[in-house]
């Protein structure tokens, strides 16, 4: 009687357990989908940013992000239960793969996601002058433009309107003679960057003083501006960026990212 007791409890007992396996959620959720990154250099952002589309699942308990980078394994470098993630280490000029993986409450974890590679690079900041110690050239990110009615932020990456460049300044040298160019500068038009390629263009205007005489032969400064030529701004490498111009009168200028923000301070320590 004990042995077919014994026996029937263990059917009830295996049929239980038989009965809650089956209710157990074993389907993974959703892969996330639509991943895009990008990095920025901003005073109070920087890194790479990374989005995806929110997973429809109604039992999603966060998403875990993978990185690599030179072909080597993903590693796991966070998690959240957003669909937006910012990597913080991050090294200059490398290039990152991210993945997502989606996580639901009981722990079943999707495939991870197709990566989206992000290249460690932005045109934002100064760009040192070679040979104009004193000269660099800002690129600006999401600038505020202050107008007679208030202040707007336009969106993007732009060369601000006005910008200058002082080629020679001999106002007050004591080698000067009649008929030399003693002050020379180049001004130059707004341009919007493109973010995609890095480059942008515009109008240059060429303006020079020359020393010349009066008919009582007095000396005298008279100034001048060129006619505005076509210039081109190629940013697409930080090493060699370059200034072109449409017209053979003036030469192309060399510039380089300096890894700095517009006020000097270093962008990574």
């Amino acid at each position: 009687m004990n042995r077919l007791l014994k026996h029937l409890q263990y059917i009830l007992y295996t049929s239980i357990l038989i009965i809650i396996g089956c209710n157990v959620d074993e389907i993974p959720p959703d892969i996330a989908s639509g991943i895009r990154g990008w990095f920025t250099i901003d005073e109070n952002n920087i890194g790479v940013n990374i989005t995806w589309y929110h997973s429809e699942d109604t039992d999603l308990e966060k998403y875990v992000i993978y990185k690599g980078k030179n072909g080597l394994s993903p590693e796991e470098i966070g998690e959240t239960e957003e669909n937006y993630f910012m990597d913080t280490e991050v090294e200059w000029l490398e290039l990152y793969e991210y993945y997502i993986q989606s996580v639901d409450k009981i722990g079943n974890k999707s495939e991870l996601s197709d990566s989206v590679l992000v290249r460690i690079y932005s045109g934002s900041g100064r760009w040192d002058i070679p040979g104009y110690d004193s000269s660099y050239l800002c690129i600006n990110h999401n600038q505020t433009i202050n107008t007679g009615s208030g202040s707007i932020q336009q969106k993007g990456y732009h060369l601000a309107d006005g910008y200058e460049l002082i080629i020679n300044n001999d106002i007050d040298g004591s080698t000067t003679a009649i008929g030399d160019t003693i002050f020379s500068k180049m001004l130059f038009s707004a341009c919007s960057v493109d973010s995609f390629y890095w480059d942008a263009n515009g109008w240059m205007t060429y303006q020079y003083t020359v020393m010349d005489t009066t008919v009582n032969g007095d000396t005298i400064n008279t100034s001048n501006n060129h006619f505005p030529v076509y210039y081109a701004l190629d940013i697409s490498d930080p090493s060699s960026g370059e200034i072109s111009f449409s017209s053979p009168l003036f030469n192309s200028i060399n510039i380089e990212h300096s890894l700095k923000y517009c006020n000097g301070n270093l962008i990574f320590d």
